[in-house]
């Protein structure tokens, strides 16, 4: 079933509001990757196997319980949801589909990890989440084991949603281990959410660090 949304991605230059010096998605060059010894692991625990379908105007969600330590702070789980192409890239290239698993702390703070992936072997927690998408209704069966890497390496900076209202202040966790989903998966997705990904973004003078697991 093909799902209606109120932004248009062929007109993203209408989005508002348009400013700020941190945006996202931004291209993730290696080359000026810095390092930060204070960053730590991403420990994640989803406590449930199903999540809750929404269209919420802008992308179909999958909201489930769960949550994740990220540089010791702790977030709750809040939604997922899918873009294809990628919004982020990787030294230029961009990936047929990105994962954004977003988490929230109590006083506000977002962080959201990131998941890139190619086109390989079938993905069966991804099918489960196409599943969900094309009926568009009520809850269904939930796993991220094989939507989120076991190796959480990851590269972050300081960014923003990626869909109106563009709020600032989110923390980025773009994870360096590139997973898999089937060609006909990703066809599949296509037709049931349309293309949706943002334009990359200026980096201007934020940095980049990358942390390995």
């Amino acid at each position: 079933m093909k799902a209606k949304f109120m932004i248009d991605y062929r007109h993203q230059c209408d989005w508002q509001p348009q400013g700020g010096q941190q945006q996202s998605p931004i291209n993730i060059q290696t080359a000026q990757i810095v390092t930060n010894d204070s960053l730590a692991s991403i420990q994640v625990n989803f406590a449930k196997t199903t999540a809750t379908f929404l269209n919420n105007g802008q992308n179909l969600q999958l909201l489930g319980a769960g949550q994740a330590f990220f540089n010791h702070s702790l977030f709750q789980f809040v939604q997922v949801h899918f873009h294809a192409d990628s919004e982020h890239q990787i030294d230029g290239k961009t990936y047929p589909l990105e994962g954004h698993f977003l988490f929230q702390t109590p006083n506000g703070r977002t962080a959201v990890i990131g998941v890139l992936y190619q086109a390989g072997e079938h993905n069966p927690d991804f099918e489960h989440v196409l599943n969900q998408y094309d009926q568009q209704q009520g809850e269904g069966e939930f796993s991220v084991a094989r939507l989120i890497p076991e190796n959480k390496s990851y590269y972050h900076y300081a960014g923003s949603l990626t869909t109106p209202p563009l709020t600032e202040g989110v923390e980025w966790y773009v994870m360096h281990t590139v997973l898999e989903v089937s060609e006909e998966q990703i066809q599949r997705f296509i037709s049931i959410h349309g293309r949706n990904n943002r334009i990359c973004q200026s980096l201007n003078s934020r940095k980049i660090v990358s942390f390995n697991e």
